[in-house]
């Protein structure tokens, strides 16, 4: 009786490891999937500061005063001297400094859209 328990117990646990590793499989494709998208949006808000900035420098002489947009250029400047990163390291927390300037640079550009 001892040995049939024994034996449940090793097929049930090689199911289980099956289990775990099909999950983790599954998981690691999951991974890489929220990797791609969440780079590509980051990888957007960054073109459309880009755009903004570039955009203007080509309306400069149509918008409000240049001092506002010094203004704007300042703010949006200290947002990305704040960040330090080591990407060497491929660390997370890296990824979200980066996240946050970049979320911080496009409220300043918003909000200077809507005032425009």
């Amino acid at each position: 009786m001892a040995s049939q328990a024994s034996s449940k117990r090793g097929v049930m646990s090689q199911t289980v490891r099956k289990e775990l590793l099909a999950q983790l499989e599954h998981l690691r494709t999951e991974a890489k999937d929220i990797s791609r998208v969440y780079l590509a949006n980051l990888q957007r808000d960054i073109v459309q500061l880009i755009d903004f900035l570039n955009e203007s420098q080509n309306h400069a002489g149509r918008r409000k005063s240049s001092r506002a947009a010094n203004s704007i250029f300042l703010r949006m400047r200290k947002a990305l001297d704040a960040i330090t990163v080591k990407p060497e390291k491929g660390r997370r927390k890296d990824l979200r400094r980066i996240e946050q300037a970049v979320r911080s640079m496009r409220k300043i550009a918003l909000a200077d859209k809507k005032d425009a």
